[in-house]
């Protein structure tokens, strides 16, 4: 029994180290890679943009606004090319794809897509939703995506390079802000179709799952305020049967979340330059402790069981 222990524990460490090893071996000449990064204004996108310049690489940093390709402009090197791109635009992605092959050298492929570009939406009950609720959510998180692949692919398959999704926690354990989730599902199944079918393109996929984490996606007034338009617009009945504190409790619970997020979003970027640096990169980076040691967790409960603890943490 002892020694068949010992050789139990020899071959667990033995594999930890070989995926240790593994999972550090890093691709060569950073300086001849082309980054197109989608949602550059702030947050994880904007925090990546900085940090692979830092390390060499060339990036072309879609923003939004006028204002977030300017700071990216004057706190990045030359190496950072900024324009404006609106992921849910089909004239702005060709303008994208246009900006892009102007600058690349000739011959020479793009290397990564990390389609970050974001929204949350509405945080409510599904009664409440619109349909245009979900539509403004999915054109963004998931036909964003699905676009800018279908357009980049060819570039990327120039390289045999690397396309990273940013999904959520709630990508795999679905939480109250119903478009979202269904975004976010969304990005998991287009992801893991899109990993198989460019398999033998040497092209590899990766999903980001991060969890936790403070950025100006999770505006606490932006939200409520959207909320409450969402209560306001539902009939007498409705608006009867959530009561008049609806609003209230809602805000409540954005707002202890909100102190529980980490403002550092490092772990997040590491993540990412991980699955455009890595020769393996993972399939899947779940980052931050609220999606390792709690959502993700749940998913793998039964369903009467995370029902139960969903319920009794009034994580709805």
């Amino acid at each position: 029994m002892f020694w068949s222990l010992l050789a139990l524990l020899i071959i667990i460490i033995s594999y930890y180290i070989l995926d240790w090893i593994i999972r550090s071996m890093r691709i060569g000449k950073a300086n001849e890679k082309y980054i197109l990064i989608t949602g550059c204004d702030s947050g994880f996108g904007r925090a990546l943009a900085i940090h692979l310049d830092s390390v060499g690489f060339h990036v072309f940093a879609g923003c939004l606004t006028e204002n977030g390709a300017k700071f990216l402009s004057e706190k990045c090197s030359s190496n950072v090319a900024t324009f404006l791109l609106d992921v849910t635009d089909a004239e702005s992605i060709q303008h994208a794809l246009h900006f892009v092959k102007l600058r690349l050298p000739q011959e020479k492929g793009l290397w990564g897509l990390v389609n970050n570009a974001g929204v949350v939406g509405t945080l409510g009950a599904i009664e409440l939703y619109s349909a245009q609720d979900y539509k403004q959510v999915i054109n963004v998180n998931l036909l964003g995506p699905v676009e800018m692949v279908r357009n980049f692919l060819p570039l990327i398959r120039k390289s045999q390079g690397r396309i990273v999704n940013v999904s959520s926690m709630c990508g795999r354990f679905p939480t109250g802000v119903t478009p979202y989730s269904c975004s976010k599902f969304g990005v998991e199944a287009f992801s893991d179709i899109l990993r198989r079918e460019v398999y033998n393109q040497n092209i590899k996929v990766s999903i980001i799952e991060p969890g936790g984490f403070r950025t100006g996606l999770a505006d606490v007034d932006v939200m409520i305020e959207a909320t409450r338009k969402c209560f306001e617009r539902a009939s007498p009945d409705v608006q009867s049967h959530y009561g008049e504190d609806f609003i209230a409790k809602k805000k409540e619970v954005l707002s202890n979340m909100s102190k529980e997020c980490n403002p550092d979003l490092q772990p997040v970027v590491d993540a990412m330059t991980h699955a455009l640096t890595a020769r393996f990169p993972r399939t899947r980076y779940v980052v931050g402790n609220f999606a390792k040691y709690f959502y993700i967790p749940l998913s793998y409960l039964p369903d009467w069981l995370s029902d139960w603890v969903v319920k009794a943490t009034d994580m709805e």
